[in-house]
């Protein structure tokens, strides 16, 4: 098989103590710290959280419940087949081995910690993810040709997330991260637009990643396995809300990817879009609407998705959608078994040789201007 760039279009850090350090003097006595009990809290293998503005994270009971695998003092963390010194970042070499072993050449970093709300403080937000984004410049820096990082941006306070998409730039992020809304915002939201002009002056590409980011979808969800709705759907109502809010028409040169929520969904989100536009187009009280219809939106080449490696559907997928926009991703070290999921694509009799070549790093390549 023809050898060629593998690019992780969209893995992750465990987040360490160490990131704090980079919180300014006045937060410092506010600085999130692990806590690790003696049994596996709830129903989970997991006895470690951060204690962030006095609450615990994640939370793995009741309404609300999220489950992220950070703090890494947890014995679920420790156990993983990635050391701690990898997971956290703190042992970059030992990283780069990882990509060695999963045959990555090049590996896009995203938070997890910041797939939640961390603190209801809009100007703390704004300093702890001050402070992640100089840890992970810093870390990456280290090795620049094979580990990049998109910044996360407090979408909440939009003056404030402008300038830290400046600072990203500054720091060489080669992408900007936020869930799925800004809080209980859709991200047509026009106090958005100066986030996104600015994301556009930069040419720093808009990922929307999985997460818990609405506040009501989270209260509806009381366990783990039913958490998946909150911290999904969010992505769908992005695509919606990106689509049909305007924001591709105010930004024509903006790139936007939706990531891990696999690509399966789309036919169906495409086609409800369609319909409805149809339905409303030409409704005198149905407010802004779209320029165009949605799948003219995806021929422009500027919407991009990660697919999940074994997705029956994929040819179809790719058929509505063309080959040109579809990256891999390997979600190391999170613990949902993804890490060999470019072998599984390149392992695929359904797909050409040129769509694997394209899905396993061409499109990454593009779309983070790598």
């Amino acid at each position: 098989m023809e050898k060629y760039k593998i690019i992780d279009a969209d893995s992750h850090i465990e987040e360490v103590t160490e990131i704090w350090d980079h919180l300014e003097p006045a937060y410092q006595s506010r600085r999130p710290f692990p806590v690790t009990v003696e049994k596996n809290i709830g129903h989970t293998n997991l006895n470690a959280f951060w204690y962030i503005d006095g609450a615990a994270v994640p939370k793995l009971e009741g309404a609300g419940t999220i489950l992220i695998a950070t703090p890494l003092t947890s014995t679920y963390a420790q156990a993983k087949p990635f050391s701690v010194g990898s997971q956290g970042l703190t042992d970059v070499k030992a990283r780069l081995k990882d990509l060695d072993d999963f045959g990555l050449d090049v590996q896009v970093i995203y938070p997890t910690l910041f797939l939640a709300t961390l603190t209801d403080d809009l100007v703390f937000e704004a300093a702890l993810m001050r402070a992640y984004n100089s840890y992970l410049a810093r870390a990456c820096a280290q090795a620049p040709g094979r580990l990049k990082w998109a910044g996360v941006v407090p979408l909440r306070s939009p003056a404030e997330a402008a300038k830290e998409v400046r600072r990203c730039k500054e720091l060489g992020a080669s992408a900007i991260t936020t869930m799925g809304t800004a809080g209980e915002k859709l991200l047509h939201d026009k106090s958005l637009f100066p986030v996104y002009a600015e994301m556009e002056h930069q040419n720093l590409p808009f990922c929307v990643h999985v997460g818990w980011s609405h506040p009501g979808l989270n209260q509806s969800c009381e366990n783990i396995y039913m958490s998946r709705i909150s911290f999904t759907l969010p992505v769908l109502a992005a695509f919606w809300s990106i689509l049909g809010g305007g924001v591709l028409d105010e930004f024509p040169r903006l790139r936007v990817a939706f990531l891990e929520a696999g690509s399966e969904w789309l036919p169906y989100w495409i086609g409800r879009m369609d319909h409805y536009y149809h339905a409303d187009t030409g409704n005198a009280r149905g407010g802004y609407m779209p320029k165009k219809r949605p799948p003219e939106y995806l021929k422009e080449g500027r919407v991009f998705f990660t697919c999940e490696a074994e997705e029956a559907s994929l040819p179809q997928v790719l058929e509505m959608l063309g080959e040109d926009q579809m990256m891999a991703s390997a979600d190391i070290p999170h613990g949902e078994a993804r890490e060999r999921s470019m072998d599984v694509v390149r392992a695929r009799s359904d797909l050409s040789e040129r769509a694997k070549k394209k899905i396993l790093g061409e499109n990454a390549a593009r779309f983070y201007d790598l």
